[in-house]
């Protein structure tokens, strides 16, 4: 089980308003799920060879505290199983010290030709 973390700047560009998702300037929860795939997929992506990369499968997600703009998310990873091609991992999301979110998500592993090839 190896464990990850990374920090992430909020700017209005990440606010629900900004994003659509909501009326307000608070983190919106698709970029809160857009920082915890980056994380997982940048985890992943130095394992790999050259022409593969992951793609997101499926992500459970619990948005449960808002945060302001401008104060850093750190993402922490808890890689739980790599089973074949599919990795899956344990979330969580920490603004201020506080914990803000958490998720479970899958990503597998592809290659890049093969994969854009079948699009």
């Amino acid at each position: 089980m190896s464990i990850y973390s990374q920090l992430y700047d909020t700017k209005s560009k990440h606010s629900a308003q900004a994003m659509g998702s909501g009326g307000l300037e608070v983190l919106a929860t698709p970029a809160l799920v857009a920082f915890m795939e980056h994380a997982a997929f940048t985890l992943v992506q130095n394992q790999l060879k050259d022409k593969q990369t992951t793609v997101g499968s499926e992500i459970a997600i619990q948005h449960l505290a808002a945060s302001k703009i401008g104060q850093a998310v750190t993402i922490v990873i808890t890689a739980l199983k790599e089973e074949g091609r599919k990795y899956d991992f344990r979330i969580e999301a920490f603004a201020n010290h506080k914990l803000i979110g958490r998720a479970c998500h899958t990503r597998v592993r592809v290659d890049q030709d093969t994969f854009l090839e079948k699009l």
